[in-house]
């Protein structure tokens, strides 16, 4: 049986599925943040950020493991990872109808991420929180990595290194 690794850093690229556009895949250069079109077993999911509204770059955010030996599960935004058994996140909505995203590392955040809260279009009686989860990564991000979902992460962690099939 091989040992369990737990590397120090992420792969130096890994392949993802796009969270929002199914179908499409992406490769993550992990030290830069920068994206390529992918193709083969996905090993998590990237988000790009809408920062086209400020003139900005789209920034990739990601939730990835790779490698059937591992126990690490990686979250990434731009070219900042973070090891998931090291931090906590939250994510919450605020008065004003944002989003704060937060990463809080050993001495306090270090990733605080404002965003609009996903438009959902017209008034739709069906919307609901499954709905919502599927509009916004940060959220299903945070969900996935609450303190109470350690067997869920773990589950995760396994399912991402093993790879799977993009849909």
């Amino acid at each position: 049986m091989p040992a369990i690794r737990k590397p120090s850093a992420p792969p130096s690229a890994v392949v993802l599925q796009d969270y929002d556009r199914h179908g499409r895949v992406w490769s993550l250069e992990t030290a830069t943040g920068l994206l390529t079109p992918g193709s083969g077993r996905c090993h998590g999911f990237v988000h790009l950020t809408d920062a086209s509204r400020r003139g900005d770059a789209p920034v990739a955010a990601a939730l990835y493991a790779e490698g059937g030996d591992t126990t690490t599960l990686w979250l990434q935004y731009g070219p900042r990872w973070w090891d998931c058994s090291s931090v906590a996140v939250r994510q919450a909505s605020e008065p004003d109808g944002n989003r704060l995203f937060t990463v809080f590392g050993a001495r306090g955040p270090e990733l605080e991420l404002r965003y609009p809260a996903p438009d959902p279009g017209p008034f739709d009686a069906t919307y609901d929180w499954i709905d919502t989860v599927a509009d916004d990564f940060f959220l299903w991000a945070a969900e996935r990595l609450a303190d109470d979902a350690e067997d869920a992460r773990r589950a995760l962690t396994e399912h991402f290194g093993a790879g799977f099939l993009p849909a």
